[in-house]
């Protein structure tokens, strides 16, 4: 009797610490461009990039890559800061497109002197007019 008294006790002990002892589920993120961006269901990538010329000349892109073959949607958005904490939006392009792989948007635009830039892109997967997931990455800022 006092053996299964001890096993019983035993037992309800480790019930209790396991109850108690915190789990840590690893949740799944990767890095872009010193973001940590979480995994998407059906987003496979998303990036947004800027580069600025010389002459003021910034070509904006933005891109997804699919694992499944749904409609897409590719909103890039130049902005500016003086102090590079308050963004203003200078300008925005939108894409659609069509299916599973990696599809891309590509402007320019001529950037006024004396602020630093980024691209935002949010990428958007749809079926029909329903939006299935949502992902918003920012270029590296760029001086001008």
């Amino acid at each position: 009797m006092k053996i299964q008294k001890k096993v019983t006790v035993l037992l309800a002990l480790f019930i209790v610490l396991a109850a108690v002892v915190p789990v840590h589920a690893e949740t799944g993120s990767y890095s872009l461009y010193g973001q940590v961006t979480p995994y998407y269901k059906y987003i496979s990538g998303v990036r947004a990039g800027l580069s600025i010329g010389g002459d003021g000349y910034a070509t904006c892109s933005g891109e997804i890559e699919l694992y499944v073959n749904y409609d897409s949607e590719i909103t890039i958005t130049l902005q500016r800061s003086r102090d590079g904490n308050s963004w203003s939006n200078v300008r925005s392009w939108s894409g659609s497109f069509s299916g599973i792989g990696s599809h891309q948007l590509e402007k320019g635009y001529y950037a006024d002197s004396g602020y630093v830039y980024r691209v935002k892109n949010t990428a958007r997967v749809k079926d029909g007019s329903d939006v299935l997931e949502t992902a918003t990455v920012y270029s590296p800022e760029r001086e001008y």
